[in-house]
């Protein structure tokens, strides 16, 4: 196949921020995001080969490497197709076996300077198959992960029925879109974007959740995740409740995100990371690549904080935030380390397909019809190790999901677990009375309250020396971080 090239390209600074995390540890794949389907259905693999390169010959990130040179990094893209269907034939594989497969398949790491994506297509049995989409997160995000997705089912369906793709042009680039970013970030008004920035963080530092194991000198990417699905009452109450406040649902999910982050860690002035879209404008909405600007939002606490303050003072801080948002944060705070949590929204609902989300403690999702298969969602982990804890909201019609992720080299599945149940207890009193003051609700259930108490009957009156006592005061410092004033 021929590899001749076009002009190399500058990277984005969120592609700038991506190609460092892949150089310190190239063989992890926390920056992979991946969309794993089942099909069920006959699957022509030729015609889904096909499909699959239709779409490389559509967007050019599908065409793109990546290298580094004394002039720095640049993409270069091919003018031929980089990426072909992997086609495995598992041949009346179980049902862990496929899902095994699925996962390997979107989690195998990348070599950024050969390609960035990776379409995987398995046969369990001939009206049984997954296909599974992969990209590194330096060309792709949540939403061009749902079009790569649709691109080649529509692809594949035109191609079965004998028929070209039936495509609208794309109008724009993603060299568009780094050639933009560039003249915006010399500009005046790039300059006063920064410097808003730069005052908006005054004297607020990342927020520092109470670590495990002290940081390594060497990251691993490595990670784990804790799914919860928030109580029916909850979920259904979170409009209600976000609109007393004057903000959106979202904006409360952040508040009491911000709220929970200020009694784990003593501080009441803080920085978390809200990832936003920078894509803009009609010309990118079918473009494949990496639009992503995760903003710093400051939160700040008193002892008379309620979450009804708590949740407008982050509305108004994440529109602020909106306003400078074409300005990279990367840019802005090229040393710093701004943020180690975050949380994002995903409305899962206004995805194109609009695949149903898997529900917590499934394997897959609902199936729904579509480019002549029937489609559901497989599970996998994904976005593991980013960060210290990465908060991902999926919002269907069926309810609210909460993905906790987090690095295993500084946190304990326990420790994120403890963190979750926070949430929700702290989710359901806000929304049940905005009014509450964010310092008056147990972060501990009837059960763990219970427990802890049980270790002093077990050991009567007398303590000292019984090897239950550390556990039961590290629980009392968690409970008293608020008052503390100091990180752990």
């Amino acid at each position: 196949m021929s590899t001749t090239t076009v002009e190399a390209l500058p990277l984005t600074a969120i592609q700038q921020s991506m190609w460092t995390a892949y150089r310190v540890s190239p063989e992890a794949s926390a920056y992979n995001i991946v969309m794993p389907l089942r099909l069920r259905g006959r699957v022509d693999p030729v015609a889904m080969d096909a499909a699959v390169t239709a779409v490389g010959a559509r967007q050019d990130l599908l065409r793109s490497v990546f290298t580094e040179s004394a002039a720095g990094v640049r993409r270069t893209v091919s003018e031929q197709p980089l990426v072909r269907l992997e086609f495995h034939d598992l041949d009346g594989a179980s049902e862990v076996e496929l899902h095994r497969a699925a996962e390997e398949a979107g989690a195998r790491p990348f070599r950024l300077e050969s390609g960035a994506f990776r379409v995987v297509l398995l046969r369990r049995t001939d009206t049984d198959w997954a296909l599974v989409t992969s990209a590194h997160h330096i060309v792709s995000d949540f939403t061009s992960r749902w079009l790569l997705v649709r691109d080649v089912l529509d692809a594949y369906a035109g191609i079965a029925a004998g028929t070209e793709p039936a495509w609208r042009p794309i109008p724009g680039s993603y060299a568009d879109h780094a050639a933009e970013e560039l003249r915006y970030t010399a500009s005046e008004a790039g300059q006063r974007a920064a410097a808003l920035w730069h005052e908006s963080l005054a004297g607020a530092a990342a927020a520092e959740l109470p670590l495990d194991r002290p940081r390594p000198a060497l990251r691993s990417y490595r990670g784990g995740t804790v799914v919860r699905q928030l109580a029916q009452d909850t979920a259904d109450g979170l409009p209600a409740a976000a609109s007393a406040a004057g903000v959106t649902p979202f904006a409360y999910l952040l508040s009491v995100f911000q709220a929970l982050t200020h009694r784990w860690t003593g501080q009441d002035a803080f920085v978390l990371g809200v990832p936003a879209t920078s894509r803009m404008g009609r010309a990118q909405r079918d473009v494949i690549g990496c639009f992503l600007n995760t903003m710093p939002v400051r939160a700040d606490f008193d002892a008379r904080s309620t979450f009804r303050t708590a949740a407008a003072q982050a509305g108004e801080r994440v529109m602020r935030g909106m306003v400078n948002v074409r300005y990279p944060c990367a840019l802005a705070f090229p040393r710093a380390t701004v943020f180690r949590t975050a949380l994002f929204l995903v409305q899962m609902d206004r995805m194109e397909p609009p695949v149903p989300n898997v529900p917590p403690g499934a394997s897959e999702g609902p199936s729904v019809p579509y480019a002549g298969l029937d489609i559901a969602l497989i599970d996998v982990p994904q976005q593991e190790g980013q960060l210290d804890l990465l908060l991902r909201i999926e919002q269907t019609p069926e309810g609210v999901t909460a993905v906790f992720s987090y690095d295993t080299d500084v946190l304990d599945r326990e420790t994120v677990t403890r963190f979750a149940d926070g949430y929700e207890r702290m989710l359901a009193a806000a929304v049940q009375d905005p009014d509450t003051p964010v310092a008056d609700v147990e972060l501990a259930g009837a059960s763990e309250l219970a427990a802890l108490l049980a270790l002093g009957t077990t050991a009567g009156t007398d303590l000292d020396g019984f090897d239950g006592f550390d556990e039961l005061d590290e629980f009392d410092e968690f409970e008293s971080f608020e008052n503390a004033g100091e990180q752990r």
